[in-house]
């Protein structure tokens, strides 16, 4: 007997709407990770982060067809049958499972076929119907079979009513129960529903061998649905309203706008079924066929929409949250008491320098959602945090400390205390008021203002957001922010004009000196590392992290310093500021470029210097490019990426995040870094998100061979064990690789600014394009540009085709000479 194996099971397309809660549907055909209710890796409450009502055991699908019985699932006799007392019900011989985020489509392969397409609505624009809490399963066979559907109770001692066409499952709980006040429904037309205890058994299975339906009614724990026909939908609906922060305050889900029961979501899918299936499959087909682009490409490129379901929360208010990484508690897999991947135990919501690498992705699907977001990052303002970081510098801790020698009194009460760190920054010029935050976690709280890459890449994103919507009304709001974020670290952090680093800069770097201290444990500090490196350090609380946060730099860094060059440069031109910004590239180039990149840090003072190439260091001219400006020469982001993949491209690895010329790899040998300190994994390993962004500006600069080999190596490295739609750093479904569909534009060589759309396609092909304003098809030709617009209004002043001169211009019929506004179509003809 010979087997053909392969394990493919840790990941699959996430079924669910936007901050719903999800499932997922994976190539054995079962249904996993179920935290609809808000529960397990879903919710920040430790209380039931390792609480599942439902699991993969608890959902089947059956179907008997040319007089044999089969459970649509790869996975053993099950649900009371086996080889000696049930034997003709089977799961069947093979399932065929294709993959492609919003849908996924299944082949269940025996003595016949069925075929399944899942889904959830997700319509980008659509706020509403992309955040339905819904799962839809539609089964096709050749000819009429009986179908049987059986879903467990999730709720321990509920009810289950049939109410019409739905089977609803409810149940009394405690107030702080997350399932409060909720139920779980499924829909199925013309079909009978049962309702049992202990199921299954012998009798009712062969009840449906015999009927082709179950009818006995004796108990509230599993709901029976059964129906004949050669093409079923089933519709699995929730509600669950008692969405809890990790105090106890309650979130809840946007859906509550709209709805009061699962019922009413089933009704509202059933009569909007047409709208939703249809725009979903256009949007879904769009993507996965493109022309002129591989369909490997497209496959990897929607793979992390899976993200957008799985790890995010929608509020009743419409507030948005995205986990930086997914604590995966249903995971199997555990070390001690943590998931396999990691993660956040204690939270990480809308982690600024994660969230900077998708950002242009989100303001495009959902403009909405991107500026929420952005609105909700806080800056430092006055209190305690405040007086913390202030007295973290060394020259306001020692104004500080002798106005307290000369009048004690001023610890008597924290509001002197806070006017006398007033009266030293203005002293000193070291305030750090405005200060972006990291991320939020624990009931809304920002954790901390200590990175000094948040600042410009808040700037950075404001900027972005601000243009890609026209949101003049969002841009000044904003301004300010964006403003005295660089202002701040630009008075406390930086050295002729550029951000600096100071120690501790790094998580490797505060280890490595905790190590000395060790055997303080049992002296009564409660916090070593940071009371360590507090004594220690040139700050006395770390404010010079970046996004590297484990990889630690002094001085002068190529990344967060051009971020901050970029910064400065697109303040002159939103906020009218006058940095001299060719003067700041100018010093940098003469403290870090060495004729093919930015070394990755030197430090002025000391004289120490780093020369690994940083894989990021381009990322906020990447950002100046989408709205087509650039800082850099092209020669020189060229020469940039090419060193790129001379020195941290590997073959089987991926692109490293850190790489020096020579070869030298750091954790292959004792770490040669001049501060002495041992590196963590952060250096020498490939992050997709940061692979996803470097793809796509190297397709910008036309280097398509060098961006194929960045994508291909993601592909082959997260195709094996069934991690494609799945993507790790600091927890599973990692929200940095959101940055994979920036591969979309960067094809297309699209520059957007609100008002003037460019286009510089790599080849001709078709493919989708979204933007704020409208998403739809695009058709690049020898001759002739087509958009067919599927949602939204071409509303611009100007369309370029880089490298072309334009003929005519045809918007929806008419020759277009001045404004340009498309409803339906855009013909461009070329000359």
């Amino acid at each position: 007997m010979k087997y053909k194996y392969s394990y493919a099971l840790n990941s699959g397309v996430v079924l669910g709407g936007l901050g719903t809660g999800s499932i997922e549907i994976r190539a054995d055909g079962r249904l996993y990770d179920w935290t609809i209710f808000n529960n397990g890796g879903f919710t920040e409450r430790h209380d039931i982060r390792n609480t599942f009502y439902l699991n993969q055991f608890d959902f089947f699908v059956g179907v008997k067809s040319k007089g044999k019985s089969r459970i649509l699932q790869a996975y053993d006799y099950y649900f009371g049958a086996s080889p000696y007392t049930v034997p003709w019900l089977r799961p069947v011989r093979e399932v065929e499972y294709v993959g492609e985020p919003p849908i996924a489509y299944l082949k269940f392969k025996d003595d016949f076929e069925v075929t399944l397409k899942a889904f959830s609505p997700f319509i980008p624009h659509d706020i509403k119907n992309s955040s339905l809490p819904v799962a839809i399963f539609e089964y096709y066979t050749y000819e009429n079979s009986d179908f049987i559907l059986g879903l467990k109770n999730p709720f321990e001692n509920g009810k289950i009513e049939f109410k019409g066409d739905t089977l609803v499952f409810s149940g009394e709980v405690p107030s702080n129960d997350p399932r409060y006040n909720g139920n779980l429904c499924v829909r199925v037309e013309n079909g009978s529903f049962a309702k049992l205890d202990n199921f299954p058994h012998f009798a009712e299975w062969n009840e449906f061998r015999e009927k082709g339906k179950i009818v006995k009614n004796s108990g509230e724990k599993w709901g029976i649905a059964t129906v004949n026909g050669n093409k079923v939908t089933f519709i699995l609906s929730w509600y669950f309203p008692n969405h809890l922060d990790y105090y106890g305050k309650k979130i809840g889900h946007f859906y509550e706008n709209y709805f009061s029961n699962c019922v009413e979501v089933s009704n509202y899918v059933k009569d909007n079924f047409n709208y939703l299936s249809t725009m979903t499959q256009k949007f879904h087909d769009i993507l996965y066929n493109p022309k002129g682009v591989e369909d490997w490409i497209a496959d990897l490129v929607g793979s992390q929409l899976t993200t957008l379901v799985k790890s995010t929360w929608l509020s009743k208010e419409g507030n948005f949250y995205i986990w930086e990484g997914y604590y995966n508690s249903s995971d199997e897999r555990k070390d001690n008491n943590y998931s396999y991947s990691g993660g956040p135990l204690n939270g990480a919501f809308n982690t600024v320098d994660v969230t900077f690498y998708f950002m242009p992705v989100l303001v495009s699907l959902f403009p909405s959602l991107a500026k929420n977001l952005m609105e909700r990052v806080e800056a430092l303002d006055y209190g305690p945090l405040y007086v913390l970081y202030s007295l973290s510098i060394h020259e306001n801790k020692t104004k500080f400390l002798e106005k307290v020698s000369k009048d004690p009194s001023i610890l008597a009460t924290f509001d002197r205390i806070l006017e006398t760190v007033k009266e030293v920054v203005k002293e000193t010029g070291k305030d750090p008021k405005g200060r972006i935050g990291h991320f939020i976690f624990r009931g809304g709280k920002t954790d901390e203002f200590g990175r000094n890459d948040l600042n410009p890449q808040f700037t950075l994103m404001w900027a972005l957001v601000s243009l890609y919507t026209s949101d003049e009304e969002f841009k000044q709001r904003l301004m300010n922010r964006a403003k005295e974020g660089m202002e701040s670290v630009l008075r406390t952090h930086s050295y002729e004009g550029l951000i600096y680093s100071k120690l501790p800069s790094g998580f490797e770097f505060m280890r490595h000196v905790y190590d000395y201290f060790k055997s303080i444990g049992d002296s009564g500090f409660s916090n070593n590392l940071l009371l360590v490196n507090a004594i220690l350090g040139q700050d006395m609380f770390r404010m010079s992290m970046s996004t590297y946060d484990d990889w630690s730099t002094v001085g002068i860094t190529s990344f967060t310093s051009l971020l901050g060059i970029d910064a400065l440069y697109i303040l002159n031109k939103l906020a009218n500021e006058r940095y001299d910004v060719q003067k700041l590239l100018s010093t940098l180039k003469q403290y870090l470029w060495n004729g093919e990149y930015f070394d990755n840090w030197y430090d002025p003072i000391s004289g120490f210097r780093d020369k690994a190439n940083n894989a990021s260091q381009l990322i906020g001219e990447f950002y100046l490019n989408l709205i087509n400006d650039s800082l850099l020469t092209r020669e020189e982001v060229k020469r940039i990426l090419s060193s790129i993949m001379k020195y941290n491209f590997k073959e089987e690895e991926g692109v490293i995040n850190g790489a020096y010329p020579d070869g030298y790899r750091p954790l292959m040998r004792s770490y040669e870094n001049p501060i002495k300190i041992e590196a963590s994994i952060q250096q020498d390993t490939p992050w997709s998100g940061v692979e996803f962004y470097l793809a796509s500006h190297l397709l910008y600069e036309k280097m398509i061979d060098e961006a194929k080999k960045v994508l291909r190596e993601i592909y082959d490295r997260y195709s094996i064990a069934g991690n494609f739609w799945n993507h790790w750093e600091w927890g599973s479904h990692y929200s940095r690789p959101l940055s994979s569909l920036l591969v979309i534009p960067a094809y297309l060589g699209l520059k957007f600014d609100g008002k003037r759309l460019i286009l510089n396609p790599v080849t001709n092909l078709s493919w989708i394009i979204i933007l704020p304003q409208f998403w739809g098809e695009i058709n690049v030709e020898e001759k002739d540009v087509r958009i067919n617009v599927i949602e939204g209004k071409i509303d611009l002043d100007e369309i370029l085709i880089e490298g072309k001169k334009i003929k005519e211009i045809i918007a929806d019929g008419r020759k277009i000479e001045g404004k340009i506004i498309a409803e339906k179509e855009l013909l461009i003809t070329l000359e």
